[in-house]
């Protein structure tokens, strides 16, 4: 551990030392260029100069003209960074830099060679570049919605999920119990259906994922798209679009109207309910900025799937009223019989009979089964045999996995107390002392929360080692802040990056010591002595050879040292129970 610590602090010498002589090598260049420069403008004076004496270069630059006459007059293509000795860390020299050198003609021949293959692998990746974009634009056209990326996307899913919403609710309502009219909910059942047709327009043209040998992948042409829409989802969003109601209202024909067979398959609109998958997506998106507490959300949803439940068993109930003539025996008699002293007409208020049809689908999905009233004829019974066995497996899956959702709640909990249990049994079996006893409950009680941390510490091994890094540094920087050495290197470092020089080695020696740094804890009375270890104190009170120290006390920084001679030996007394980080 001392022998890997010194090393670090090596190579952090050596890079310090690098960096300081390449800036003073930048400083040396930077007054070299405002030395050239103040030459360059006490030669402005003299710039006039024969069209012979300046070349024109590519981008429009103009440089001094360093090739012999001769050159020109034989044909010969002459490079100027050839034909010059330049200083390649001094960008734009200025001519006084500029010395003329004669080039052989080998060196001419060599370099248009050269200068014709770099043209030509310009050419060349141009092209290709050019043939991607083209290929790339081909393939996907502009009109194509990317689900992942689009606005449009995102806010159209949020009205899609309202409008589902409105279907889980409203419209078993409107099948089992109200009636068909020119009313404000005629009217917003009609947007809602607008605002599907439109979701099924631009279902033909939204993007949809698919798996590929390289992974998941979102297919992006319209003619796969199209088709796997008309396999899917067409079908099920056209069927659902049919308005039969409408078109009963519109005939002005009540046998239409009052024809239970064709107002139930409205029912089919519930089927659009298993859209609310593609909303993943959205919560997706959610689970980034906000941090959501899974097991409550997840009793949350069983609560909401429970209620929802009951309320489509509900409308199925109150449905079958409607499908059988009143002169057959109903399960509403019971109720009509109670309500009749007082005046009430149970029948004519819908609000009544989705009361008692919801009280009934409560009971009977929680097993209570209070009987005050059940089915009276056939198809109440099949109707009611049916909701019996739909609701008994719904309500065992919900206690299947509230039950599983609490114990993992508790599960640190659970633990402990196994833990303690153990422990208990262990001391019991062995005859320890009372006192002994006391002290090793003492612990495990005081150690209770650390044991926790140092289970949720194994979550970094599922890090990448960038994150990994991050996360260490960011856990233990206040307790390395406390040690001196620490806190004036990461000063330097800091200043360093105020100047722009790159400090990721000094970073990462940074994220290497917070790694290094565990978690220990000891007994109340427990001695321990440092050799070649660093500690920070974290929790509780210890005695340090002749002094006491409390939370953010270090010793132990000379273990960097090899010569163990010059270490300063600190004997360590837990006056309480404490918590170090140790490294």
């Amino acid at each position: 551990m001392t022998e890997r610590w010194r090393q670090l602090l090596d190579q952090l010498g050596q890079e310090l030392e690098q960096q300081a002589a390449q800036l003073k090598d930048l400083e040396d260049k930077n007054r070299q260029l405002l030395d050239a420069e103040a030459a360059r403008k006490g030669r402005l004076s003299h710039a006039s100069r024969d069209s012979e004496d300046s070349i024109e270069v590519e981008g429009g630059d103009v440089v001094p003209n360093v090739i012999p006459r001769n050159y020109h007059e034989r044909g010969s293509r002459v490079s100027v960074m050839d034909s010059m000795e330049v200083d390649p860390l001094v960008p734009n020299p200025p001519p006084s830099l500029l010395r003329p050198q004669r080039p052989s003609q080998a060196s001419v021949a060599s370099l248009a060679d050269a200068t014709k293959l770099l043209a030509a692998e310009k050419m060349q990746l141009s092209v290709l570049r050019a043939e991607k974009t083209i290929e790339f634009a081909a393939q996907r056209p502009w009109w194509v919605i990317n689900p992942d990326s689009n606005r449009f996307s995102h806010v159209w899913q949020v009205v899609t999920n309202f409008a589902l919403a409105f279907v889980a609710l409203v419209t078993p309502l409107q099948v089992g119990l109200l009636e068909i009219d020119w009313d404000a909910l005629f009217v917003i059942t009609w947007c809602v259906d607008i605002v599907f047709m439109i979701d099924m327009v631009l279902q033909f043209i939204t993007m949809y994922p698919r798996t590929t040998a390289r992974g998941m992948e979102l297919e992006y042409r319209p003619s796969k798209i199209a088709k796997h829409y008309m396999m899917t989802w067409f079908c099920l969003d056209f069927a659902t679009l049919i308005p039969l109601d409408t078109i009963g209202l519109l005939a002005g024909a009540d046998r239409l109207k009052d024809l239970r067979s064709i107002k139930i398959i409205r029912v089919l609109r519930l089927l659009k309910l298993m859209r609310l998958l593609r909303s993943s997506k959205l919560t997706h998106r959610i689970e980034i900025p906000v941090s959501i507490p899974y097991q409550h959300v997840a009793l949350l949803r069983f609560l909401l799937v429970l209620i929802l439940a009951c309320h489509w068993l509900a409308c199925v109930w109150a449905m079958t009223l409607k499908l059988v003539d009143e002169k057959y025996p109903q399960w509403i008699n019971e109720i009509e019989l109670a309500d009749a002293p007082y005046g009430i007409v149970t029948r004519e208020s819908p609000l009544r009979i989705y009361i008692a049809s919801y009280y009934f689908c409560c009971y009977t999905m929680t097993s209570v089964g209070y009987g005050d009233f059940g089915p009276r004829n056939v198809l109440e019974r099949m109707a009611c045999t049916w909701i019996v066995l739909t609701s008994g497996l719904s309500w065992a899956y919900i206690l299947g996995e509230v039950c599983a959702i609490v114990s993992e709640m508790t599960a640190e909990s659970q633990r402990f107390r196994k833990k303690m249990h153990h422990l208990n049994s262990l001391m019991e079996e062995q005859g320890l002392p009372a006192s002994l006893r006391c002290r090793l409950r003492s612990f495990f009680l005081q150690n209770r929360h650390q044991a926790q941390h140092l289970t949720r510490q194994k979550l970094l091994d599922h890090l990448s080692p960038q994150l990994h890094a991050e996360v260490c540094t960011a856990l233990n920087l206040p307790w390395i802040q406390k040690v001196t050495f620490f806190r004036q290197f990461m000063g330097l470092v800091e200043a360093l990056e105020m100047e722009g020089i790159h400090t990721a080695p000094f970073r990462a020696c940074i994220a290497e010591v917070s790694r290094e740094l565990k978690v220990a804890a000891f007994a109340q009375r427990e001695i321990f002595d440092n050799v070649q270890v660093l500690y920070i104190l974290s929790k509780g009170l210890v005695a340090l050879n002749s002094r006491v120290g409390q939370n953010g006390v270090v010793w132990g920084e000379d273990f960097v040292l090899s010569d163990t001679s010059l270490i300063r030996p600190v004997a360590g007394f837990a006056l309480t129970y404490i918590e170090v980080r140790r490294g």
